[in-house]
């Protein structure tokens, strides 16, 4: 899909930004859950991930180094990484030979899937004795769903919060996950010609804009109730991944 960087695209591409933006703010959840499904329309599911490079590892290099869980999280979930990235390369490698009516789908059906799993977050524990072979796993699963989806955090989460790490571990694990799991992906989308110049100063350009709605969303959150807030946007994201599939098949 071409994008056409009309006056009226570019205020809605700098509004979704700064709409995601004040969601990281206020609920700490991951930018391309909001602004792809948003921009999918507008500019393409595969442009819209692209747009996301540079603010992905801007914000997750911060709060990895913020959490102070580096060292820990690389030691303990070692064995995810690796296997992330061989699931993030499969992922990719479907990913940029799709076409736009089965990807617009396809992500609609995963931007259903990520929000009800965080509308209703199961309940599991995992046994320490089990870890070992688990975290592979969880790191594979992340990886090839990431790939085709950019959504690299659904297994991993549910995984963690399983783990019943604390707020501080699970900020760096996740971020740590974040930016090694998104240099294959970022790295396949750049292979493929889908990432060049243009998309890095577009993403450049985002960050900015992400980073006005991230302080805003501060704001936000010391006046209304998170937990409101975020039952709110998870709705509207169900809503906007069903519209993403009703696009898909009457193309």
């Amino acid at each position: 899909m071409s994008f056409e960087p009309t006056f009226e695209t570019l205020l809605y591409v700098a509004l979704v930004y700064v709409l995601s933006g004040g969601v990281k703010g206020v609920l700490g959840i991951g930018l391309p859950l909001v602004s792809i499904p948003l921009l999918a329309g507008t500019m393409g599911p595969v442009t819209a991930m692209a747009y996301m490079v540079v603010p992905t590892f801007a914000v997750n290099l911060w709060q990895v180094i913020q959490s102070g869980y580096l060292m820990g999280a690389f030691k303990r979930f070692w064995t995810a990484y690796p296997l992330a990235i061989l699931g993030v390369a499969i992922g990719v490698s479907f990913l940029t030979r799709m076409d736009a009516a089965t990807l617009t789908a396809m992500v609609g059906v995963l931007v259903i899937f990520v929000s009800v799993s965080q509308l209703f977050p199961l309940r599991l524990s995992v046994p320490h004795g089990f870890e070992p072979w688990v975290t592979p796993i969880v790191g594979l699963c992340s990886g090839m769903l990431g790939g085709i989806s950019s959504f690299l955090g659904p297994f991993m989460v549910i995984y963690l919060v399983a783990l019943r790490v604390s707020k501080d571990q699970f900020v760096g694990a996740i971020a740590l996950f974040y930016l090694i799991a998104g240099i294959p992906f970022f790295g396949g989308l750049a292979v493929s010609g889908e990432l060049g110049v243009e998309e890095l100063i577009g993403s450049t350009a985002a960050s900015v804009m992400i980073l006005f709605g991230v302080v805003g969303g501060q704001w936000v959150r010391k006046k209304v109730s998170p937990e409101l807030f975020r039952k709110a946007v998870l709705i509207m994201l169900i809503l906007i991944g069903a519209n993403m599939i009703r696009k898909g098949f009457m193309v």
